[in-house]
């Protein structure tokens, strides 16, 4: 009789310290693969910051950051290049966003003495400008440290009033409208500053 109620009595306690080993392994699996996705993720991190370039090339609109503008007048803005040191490029390509709600852009001109760009156009439903010149020449375009180098120019008609920006896309909307300028040799994409310019538009 005694020997049944230990029986009883033991056979529940065994089915309870299974499972409560169970449930101790499982979570130490868990947190063992949750520390090996962290270890993967944070040497993904480190691998992608290690393949970001510091950024060696400036834009500018008309060498300057801010503008004032009346509407209904046109207005020639330049895109401007300044390396901040000696490099060779095979390829740029440079996409200006605007919304075409409040300006008018017209009359693209790429520099005459780079190569003649293989697109140049601007979108005036999506409110982009578009210039992609491909380098043929094996040697590259030289890229002097300090030296400004006039990409392309357009007209502007602010249409409404109020604080605008005109500026470069870097691809985080669509990476099809990237600025990019790849370096010679490398195949690289060199980084890059600037490119935006903030507009005043006064009546």
């Amino acid at each position: 009789m005694n020997d049944n109620k230990l029986i009883k009595f033991l056979i529940p306690l065994i089915a309870a310290v299974v499972v409560f080993e169970s449930i101790v392994l499982v979570n130490n699996l868990e947190k063992s693969n949750n520390k090996v996705d962290t270890e993967n993720t944070n040497q993904q991190l480190v691998q992608e910051v290690k393949e970001v370039e510091e950024s060696v090339i400036n834009f500018s609109f008309n060498s300057t950051k801010s503008a004032e503008m009346k509407i209904g007048k046109t207005y020639k803005v330049n895109l401007i290049l300044t390396s901040d040191e000696d490099k060779v490029v095979d390829g740029m390509e440079t996409y200006i966003k605007y919304d075409p709600k409040t300006f008018k852009v017209s009359g693209l001109v790429a520099n005459k003495n780079l190569v003649k760009p293989d697109i140049s156009k601007i979108d005036d439903q999506l409110g982009m400008i578009s210039n992609v010149v491909l380098i043929d020449d094996k040697n590259g375009l030289n890229l002097d440290a300090g030296k400004e180098l006039n990409i392309l120019s357009f007209n502007i008609i602010p249409l409404i009033e109020g604080k605008f920006n005109v500026e470069l896309s870097n691809g985080e909307s669509n990476k099809v409208y990237d600025t990019l300028l790849v370096e010679t040799g490398t195949a690289k994409s060199l980084g890059w500053t600037g490119g935006k310019l903030e507009i005043n538009v006064i009546k």
